[in-house]
């Protein structure tokens, strides 16, 4: 028994060296990193997005684009924020992408936001939207929304995948001058998920798409953007974005398995040798 419980400390031991020195090299790499401290805008968001759909009563109608959004630099709770305000009539959508193209075979996109005052006369419809897009064909993409319908009364989360042509509208509750993030994540050997997390980055409602990152054979752009539904006339769009990051998320080593393996090789043939001796 003093054999068997010293290799296990052994075995135990080894293995906890192991995942610390391992830990680093399977850690998130960041890819981009924008936490709108101003003064100027990063020169990687440019004007250039689709035309594509938003939600209007259980129907997707196209949005035309009209260009980069007005907003300026402020600090919100101890925060730098890029504050997104724009009046916008119907079927209307401003924005950005990069101009970087990324192409990590595993990624997570997140947005930190802040809702400010959603109401009809404050702020109504994608107020904030999330997306990747195919940089060779822009109109292959995958969007993430909080949308806020009936004049900012019925709160949705809204998802749209032209890859899938799947568009979904799901009731979310979602509250005023909360810190929210919006996600697009794609972990190894999974599906394309998206999600809208609370401020630790717990999930409070997601979907997951019927793709991978492979979808995007020519890499990916990043988008950050608003748009307007069917309001029947002009009304605002406000938001407060604290960061954008995309990270990519590596496969996890093999180098780890290998020798996690052999060390518990090692271990099995000692304990059977013991009980030999023994």
């Amino acid at each position: 028994m003093e054999k068997t419980s010293s290799l296990l400390l052994i075995v135990s031991g080894a293995l906890g060296a192991i995942l610390l020195v391992a830990t680093p090299a399977i850690a998130d790499n960041t890819l981009f990193f924008d936490d709108f401290n101003g003064p100027t805008l990063n020169p990687i968001w440019q004007a250039s997005l689709p035309n594509a759909p938003i939600s209007f009563f259980g129907d997707w109608i196209s949005a035309t684009y009209l260009g980069a959004p007005n907003y300026s630099f402020q600090t919100l709770g101890g925060y730098s924020v890029l504050r997104m305000s724009n009046n916008m009539s119907d079927f209307q959508r401003v924005g950005w992408s990069s101009s970087t193209i990324f192409n990590p075979s595993a990624f997570t996109y997140e947005v930190r936001f802040n809702t400010l005052t959603q109401s009809e006369t404050t702020s109504i419809d994608d107020f904030i939207e999330l997306w990747i897009l195919d940089p060779t064909n822009p109109n292959r993409y995958d969007m993430v929304s909080l949308f806020g319908a009936a004049y900012a009364a019925n709160p949705d989360f809204t998802v749209g995948s032209s890859i899938d042509n799947a568009y979904d509208v799901q009731a979310f509750n979602y509250q005023n001058n909360t810190w929210y993030r919006l996600v697009i994540q794609d972990l190894p050997g999974q599906d394309i998920r998206v999600s809208l997390d609370d401020d630790s980055g717990t999930e409070l409602i997601g979907q997951t798409l019927n793709h991978t990152e492979g979808a995007y054979s020519s890499g990916f752009e990043i988008a950050l953007s608003q748009g307007m539904g069917n309001p029947i006339g002009t009304y605002p769009s406000d938001v407060a974005v604290d960061y954008a990051k995309l990270t990519a998320v590596p496969e996890p080593s093999s180098v780890v398995f290998i020798v996690a393996g052999s060390v518990l090789w090692a271990a099995t043939r000692k304990r059977s040798s013991a009980r030999t001796e023994g």
